[in-house]
């Protein structure tokens, strides 16, 4: 699955490669046996977003038919007071009801025809209580969220082609990783942040080699983010610890110090570290592609000179790729931002303080194993590759032996081809008997008994050269 054109590494660095990859996958399978959940899974108080406790209740689909909002009055705007006047009527598995629209879905806009995600009081005992049928949960988002995927698909297989398809493939294995084994090992009460190493480490083996190939420039890069991640794990646990930050401050924080035995601290570690990877396989595939490229571009090359030039790329990168990782936690906590904003505090207060304290933590610690990790991996990948270069070879050289001079003062000297009377393939002069305006043809024949062959004159010369 690689160019048989890129340069490769020398055999003996590829055993030692082979010799640190293999312990690598060992460890990993045998961590993915013993850390596997062993017990049923899970279940939080309080169900789901989609569920509730009350008898005879389920969640289902209706499809709004109808909007009345004529007891509400003329002008009026608050979401309060309309979700209160305004009557919906919705149908669902052939059969129709009444339903409640929470203030903020009719802000939102809830209108006839729009298919939402309800709880189904029909059945239930509190149905008189609740004066009502359906109760609002959400909108109902598989079909846009389904055509937005398979665009995503098409558009990645149209631009990358076959390795698009590879790393899509590596893409769902990865979810499946996360959520079939990390996510319930976790809440198994198996150490989360050895989960995290564990399963950030079968991620990387197969997602990188399936969509990069089996080669000396994937598994630089393998290592450069095996690197990458220990420096940015052992960073954020130590930070973490330093920092007091295994505080919850959000209602699913609460939920899990309350219900299980995770950590705020443990948590916030293992959510550094699946950051990071991410971040981390970008830039580390990134340099040894670039290592690689300039190697094949420049064989002659020196270390120094590869590696200097390389680190540009990468300095390019590091700037790029903080401004990602920072621009992708501010996305993120955009509310939380915008609520403090409308605060008179300073702004370093707002930046130390609850949850805007882990994220500022988070991009730090991820954009320093980021930083280490680019000449880490730059600096492995040119021993890499340098490791397999051939030394030019050195040109045939050839022995020159003098004639005696010629009658002008001028002297010639016959090759070692020569002497043996030929001379890139043709005969030497000696084998032909010319003749002209310039002098008697020479005669030709064996060396003389001293063992040397007549000077040459200048038409032997200029027609030796004619020859050549």
């Amino acid at each position: 699955m690689t160019s048989h054109n890129e340069p490769k590494a020398s055999p003996k660095v590829r055993l030692i490669m082979l010799a640190c990859l293999v312990p690598l996958i060992v460890v990993t399978i045998a961590g993915l046996f013993v850390l596997w959940p062993s017990g049923p899974d899970k279940e939080l108080p309080g169900g789901g977003p989609t569920t509730n406790t009350a008898e005879g209740t389920t969640d289902t689909k209706v499809t709004v038919t109808a909007v009345d909002a004529s007891e509400c009055e003329s002008g009026e705007s608050d979401p309060m007071v309309r979700a209160d006047c305004t009557k919906y009527t919705a149908e669902g598995n052939g059969q129709a009801g009444s339903l409640y629209v929470t203030p903020d879905a009719l802000k939102a806009g809830v209108d006839v025809g729009d298919t939402i995600k309800v709880l189904d009081f029909t059945q239930s005992p509190d149905r008189a209580e609740m004066g009502t049928d359906y109760v609002f949960i959400d909108f109902d988002r598989n079909v846009p969220m389904l055509a937005l995927a398979i665009i995503y698909a098409i558009v990645v297989l149209l631009v990358a082609g076959v390795r698009g398809l590879r790393a899509l493939i590596g893409l769902g294995f990865a979810g499946a990783v996360l959520f079939v084994f990390m996510l319930p090992a976790m809440l198994d009460g198996k150490p989360p942040v050895l989960v995290t190493m564990v399963s950030a480490s079968l991620i990387m083996v197969i997602a990188l080699y399936l969509a990069h190939g089996i080669s000396t420039r994937t598994s630089t890069a393998l290592f450069g983010t095996v690197l990458g991640i220990i420096i940015t794990g052992i960073l954020g646990a130590w930070m973490t610890s330093w920092a007091n930050l295994g505080i919850a401050y959000s209602e699913d924080g609460y939920l899990l110090v309350d219900t299980t035995d995770l950590g705020m601290t443990d948590i916030i570690v293992c959510a550094i570290l699946i950051t990071g990877l991410g971040v981390l396989n970008d830039v580390t595939i990134t340099q040894a592609s670039a290592v690689w490229e300039l190697a094949a571009a420049a064989p002659e090359m020196k270390l120094g000179q590869l590696f200097s030039r390389a680190m540009r790329i990468g300095r390019d990168h590091i700037a790029s790729t903080v401004y990602t990782i920072t621009f992708a936690y501010v996305g993120s906590a955009l509310m939380t931002l915008i609520i403090v904003s409308a605060h008179d505090q300073p702004l370093w207060d707002t930046f130390t303080l609850g949850d805007m304290s882990v994220e500022v933590v988070s991009i730090l610690v991820c954009s320093i194993g980021l930083v280490i990790a680019i000449p880490l991996t730059t600096g492995l990948g040119v021993l890499v590759v340098r490791s397999g270069r051939r030394p030019p070879r050195q040109p045939a050289t050839t022995v020159s032996t003098p004639v005696p001079a010629v009658p002008g003062g001028e002297t010639i000297e016959r090759t070692s081809a020569e002497v043996a009377g030929v001379s890139d393939g043709h005969p030497g002069p000696e084998s032909e008997a010319p003749a002209g305006p310039a002098g008697p043809a020479r005669p030709t024949g064996p060396m003389d008994p001293a063992g040397e062959r007549p000077p040459m004159t200048r038409r032997e010369a200029r027609k030796r050269d004619q020859n050549r």
